[in-house]
Protein backbone atom coordinates (compact mmCIF):
# COMPACT_ATOMS: atom_id res chain seq x y z
CA UNK A 1 0.00 0.00 0.00
CA UNK A 2 1.52 3.52 -1.16
CA UNK A 3 1.68 6.04 1.91
CA UNK A 4 -0.41 9.24 0.98
CA UNK A 5 1.51 12.45 1.91
CA UNK A 6 0.05 15.57 2.12
CA UNK A 7 2.24 18.85 2.39
CA UNK A 8 1.75 22.62 3.53
CA UNK A 9 3.57 25.52 3.01
CA UNK A 10 3.74 28.95 3.28
CA UNK A 11 6.77 31.56 3.35
CA UNK A 12 7.37 35.10 4.70
CA UNK A 13 9.81 37.85 3.87
CA UNK A 14 12.64 37.74 5.75
CA UNK A 15 12.47 39.05 9.18
CA UNK A 16 15.63 39.06 12.07
CA UNK A 17 14.01 37.70 15.21
CA UNK A 18 16.21 37.10 18.85
CA UNK A 19 17.21 35.02 20.59
CA UNK A 20 14.34 34.73 23.20
CA UNK A 21 12.02 34.64 19.88
CA UNK A 22 13.64 31.22 18.91
CA UNK A 23 13.05 30.08 22.95
CA UNK A 24 9.61 30.96 22.88
CA UNK A 25 9.00 29.21 19.43
CA UNK A 26 10.82 25.93 21.01
CA UNK A 27 9.13 26.31 23.62
CA UNK A 28 5.34 26.51 21.98
CA UNK A 29 6.01 23.43 20.46
CA UNK A 30 7.09 21.15 23.05
CA UNK A 31 3.29 21.28 23.96
CA UNK A 32 1.90 21.83 21.02
CA UNK A 33 -1.31 20.42 20.29
CA UNK A 34 -1.42 18.23 23.18
CA UNK A 35 -4.90 16.83 22.41
CA UNK A 36 -3.48 15.00 19.64
CA UNK A 37 -3.54 11.28 20.31
CA UNK A 38 0.46 10.78 19.86
CA UNK A 39 2.37 7.81 20.13
CA UNK A 40 5.45 9.84 20.32
CA UNK A 41 6.93 13.47 20.20
CA UNK A 42 9.87 14.87 19.17
CA UNK A 43 11.26 18.20 18.68
CA UNK A 44 14.63 19.32 17.29
CA UNK A 45 16.70 22.24 15.86
CA UNK A 46 19.53 22.54 13.26
CA UNK A 47 22.06 25.41 12.99
CA UNK A 48 24.14 25.92 9.98
CA UNK A 49 27.31 28.67 9.12
CA UNK A 50 30.23 29.18 7.46
CA UNK A 51 31.86 25.05 8.28
CA UNK A 52 29.35 24.70 11.32
CA UNK A 53 26.46 22.35 11.77
CA UNK A 54 25.03 21.88 15.24
CA UNK A 55 21.96 19.89 15.80
CA UNK A 56 20.32 19.60 19.41
CA UNK A 57 17.19 17.27 20.17
CA UNK A 58 14.37 18.37 23.43
CA UNK A 59 13.24 21.18 25.31
CA UNK A 60 16.49 23.43 25.80
CA UNK A 61 16.76 22.87 21.50
CA UNK A 62 16.86 26.35 20.69
CA UNK A 63 20.50 26.54 22.42
CA UNK A 64 21.69 25.45 19.24
CA UNK A 65 22.68 28.28 17.72
CA UNK A 66 24.88 29.36 21.14
CA UNK A 67 28.55 27.41 19.54
CA UNK A 68 27.45 29.71 16.70
CA UNK A 69 28.36 33.48 15.47
CA UNK A 70 25.64 35.06 14.98
CA UNK A 71 26.16 37.41 12.48
CA UNK A 72 27.45 34.30 10.25
CA UNK A 73 23.99 32.07 10.81
CA UNK A 74 23.00 31.44 7.45
CA UNK A 75 20.39 28.56 8.58
CA UNK A 76 18.10 27.34 11.55
CA UNK A 77 15.41 25.22 11.32
CA UNK A 78 13.28 24.33 14.10
CA UNK A 79 11.48 20.71 13.47
CA UNK A 80 8.52 18.74 15.60
CA UNK A 81 7.80 15.25 14.62
CA UNK A 82 4.22 14.33 15.61
CA UNK A 83 3.67 10.34 15.56
CA UNK A 84 0.43 8.94 15.91
CA UNK A 85 1.99 5.01 14.44
CA UNK A 86 4.31 3.33 12.59
CA UNK A 87 5.03 4.94 9.63
CA UNK A 88 2.43 7.43 10.19
CA UNK A 89 3.28 10.60 11.83
CA UNK A 90 2.83 14.48 10.91
CA UNK A 91 6.35 16.34 10.30
CA UNK A 92 6.23 20.27 10.73
CA UNK A 93 9.30 22.60 10.25
CA UNK A 94 10.14 26.18 10.46
CA UNK A 95 12.80 27.55 8.38
CA UNK A 96 15.22 30.66 9.48
CA UNK A 97 17.20 31.62 6.31
CA UNK A 98 18.08 35.06 4.51
CA UNK A 99 16.39 35.12 1.51
CA UNK A 100 13.16 34.13 3.82
CA UNK A 101 11.41 32.29 6.31
CA UNK A 102 8.81 29.28 5.48
CA UNK A 103 6.63 27.21 7.32
CA UNK A 104 5.99 23.78 6.07
CA UNK A 105 3.64 20.72 7.37
CA UNK A 106 3.86 17.21 5.82
CA UNK A 107 1.29 14.97 6.96
CA UNK A 108 1.76 11.07 6.45
CA UNK A 109 -2.03 9.56 6.80
CA UNK A 110 -2.60 10.98 10.13
CA UNK A 111 -5.37 13.60 8.72
CA UNK A 112 -3.53 16.06 11.52
CA UNK A 113 -1.39 17.99 8.31
CA UNK A 114 -4.07 21.15 8.08
CA UNK A 115 -4.97 21.40 11.74
CA UNK A 116 -1.18 21.61 12.69
CA UNK A 117 -0.83 24.32 9.73
CA UNK A 118 -3.64 26.54 10.89
CA UNK A 119 -2.37 26.23 14.46
CA UNK A 120 1.12 26.71 13.60
CA UNK A 121 0.27 29.41 11.24
CA UNK A 122 -1.74 31.46 14.27
CA UNK A 123 1.43 30.61 16.70
CA UNK A 124 3.99 32.40 14.41
CA UNK A 125 1.60 35.64 13.89
CA UNK A 126 1.06 35.83 18.20
CA UNK A 127 4.67 35.21 18.50
CA UNK A 128 5.89 38.13 15.99
CA UNK A 129 7.94 35.77 13.97
CA UNK A 130 5.69 35.82 10.63
CA UNK A 131 5.45 39.34 8.53
CA UNK A 132 1.46 38.96 9.13
CA UNK A 133 0.03 42.20 9.60
CA UNK A 134 1.07 45.97 9.06
CA UNK A 135 3.92 44.90 7.50
CA UNK A 136 2.94 42.11 5.18
CA UNK A 137 0.40 44.55 3.65
CA UNK A 138 2.46 47.33 3.47
CA UNK A 139 4.51 45.14 1.43
CA UNK A 140 2.45 44.00 -1.23
CA UNK A 141 0.98 47.13 -1.18
CA UNK A 142 4.64 48.44 -2.27
CA UNK A 143 4.61 45.59 -4.85
CA UNK A 144 1.36 47.04 -6.34
CA UNK A 145 2.87 49.85 -7.06
CA UNK A 146 6.41 48.42 -8.11
CA UNK A 147 4.30 46.65 -11.11
CA UNK A 148 2.76 50.44 -12.07
CA UNK A 149 5.57 52.82 -11.15
CA UNK A 150 5.41 53.77 -15.01
CA UNK A 151 1.57 54.77 -15.22
CA UNK A 152 1.91 56.30 -11.85
CA UNK A 153 4.83 59.01 -12.89
CA UNK A 154 2.82 59.57 -15.81
CA UNK A 155 -0.07 60.42 -13.92
CA UNK A 156 2.23 62.66 -11.84
CA UNK A 157 3.65 64.06 -14.59
CA UNK A 158 -0.06 64.87 -16.16
CA UNK A 159 -1.89 65.97 -12.65
CA UNK A 160 1.64 68.21 -12.76
CA UNK A 161 1.08 69.71 -16.35
CA UNK A 162 -2.46 70.75 -15.29
CA UNK A 163 -1.18 72.92 -12.47
CA UNK A 164 0.97 74.48 -14.76
CA UNK A 165 -2.00 75.55 -16.83
CA UNK A 166 -3.20 77.99 -13.62
CA UNK A 167 -5.15 74.97 -10.87
CA UNK A 168 -5.06 75.05 -7.81
CA UNK A 169 -2.36 74.02 -5.44
CA UNK A 170 -3.46 70.88 -4.71
CA UNK A 171 -3.14 69.61 -8.37
CA UNK A 172 0.89 70.14 -7.16
CA UNK A 173 0.69 68.44 -4.29
CA UNK A 174 -0.96 65.01 -6.20
CA UNK A 175 1.78 65.24 -8.22
CA UNK A 176 4.29 65.26 -6.31
CA UNK A 177 3.44 62.28 -4.21
CA UNK A 178 2.11 60.04 -7.27
CA UNK A 179 5.54 61.04 -7.89
CA UNK A 180 7.49 59.68 -4.84
CA UNK A 181 5.29 56.58 -5.06
CA UNK A 182 5.89 55.57 -8.71
CA UNK A 183 9.56 56.77 -8.62
CA UNK A 184 10.54 55.18 -4.85
CA UNK A 185 11.08 51.28 -6.33
CA UNK A 186 13.09 52.69 -9.39
CA UNK A 187 15.36 54.33 -6.64
CA UNK A 188 15.62 51.35 -4.33
CA UNK A 189 16.79 49.36 -7.32
CA UNK A 190 19.18 51.67 -8.05
CA UNK A 191 20.64 52.23 -5.02
CA UNK A 192 20.88 48.47 -4.36
CA UNK A 193 22.51 48.07 -7.52
CA UNK A 194 25.61 50.22 -6.87
CA UNK A 195 25.50 49.53 -3.57
CA UNK A 196 24.45 46.18 -2.35
CA UNK A 197 22.65 46.24 0.63
CA UNK A 198 24.12 43.75 3.88
CA UNK A 199 21.86 41.04 4.16
CA UNK A 200 20.17 41.22 7.54
CA UNK A 201 21.31 38.81 10.47
CA UNK A 202 18.90 35.76 10.59
CA UNK A 203 18.64 35.83 14.77
CA UNK A 204 20.28 38.64 16.88
CA UNK A 205 20.65 38.26 20.80
CA UNK A 206 17.69 41.46 20.81
CA UNK A 207 16.12 43.09 18.20
CA UNK A 208 14.59 46.54 18.32
CA UNK A 209 11.13 46.84 17.41
CA UNK A 210 11.37 49.43 14.69
CA UNK A 211 14.88 46.86 13.16
CA UNK A 212 12.01 45.15 10.99
CA UNK A 213 9.85 47.96 9.68
CA UNK A 214 9.34 48.50 6.12
CA UNK A 215 10.39 52.04 5.81
CA UNK A 216 10.67 52.24 2.21
CA UNK A 217 7.39 50.24 1.68
CA UNK A 218 5.45 52.64 4.01
CA UNK A 219 6.68 55.79 2.30
CA UNK A 220 5.74 55.02 -1.05
CA UNK A 221 2.59 54.03 0.41
CA UNK A 222 1.89 56.78 1.98
CA UNK A 223 2.84 58.73 -0.78
CA UNK A 224 0.30 57.30 -3.21
CA UNK A 225 -2.69 57.51 -0.27
CA UNK A 226 -1.82 61.27 -0.01
CA UNK A 227 -1.55 61.78 -3.63
CA UNK A 228 -4.86 59.97 -4.66
CA UNK A 229 -6.45 61.90 -1.83
CA UNK A 230 -5.42 65.43 -3.03
CA UNK A 231 -5.84 64.10 -6.74
CA UNK A 232 -9.58 63.12 -5.64
CA UNK A 233 -9.99 66.89 -3.93
CA UNK A 234 -8.76 68.18 -7.05
CA UNK A 235 -11.43 66.72 -9.11
CA UNK A 236 -14.58 67.03 -6.76
CA UNK A 237 -13.72 70.91 -6.42
CA UNK A 238 -13.40 71.08 -10.07
CA UNK A 239 -16.94 68.90 -10.32
CA UNK A 240 -18.65 70.99 -7.93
Amino acid sequence: MTNVRTQYREAYAPRTISKALLRALVEALVDFKPGLPTRSRKIRAKAISAGKITELEGPESWKVTDPHSLAELEHVRVELLLTSAEHRGCELHVEFRSGHITLGVSDNETGWGRGVFEDTLNLLATLGISSRGLNEKLRRAYHFLDIFQNVLLVLSVAVFTLWLTGKGITYLYASSALFIAGVMPAMTRSFHFLSPPKKAPIIQETVAKSRNFPWTEATAVVSFLAGALELARALVAFVW
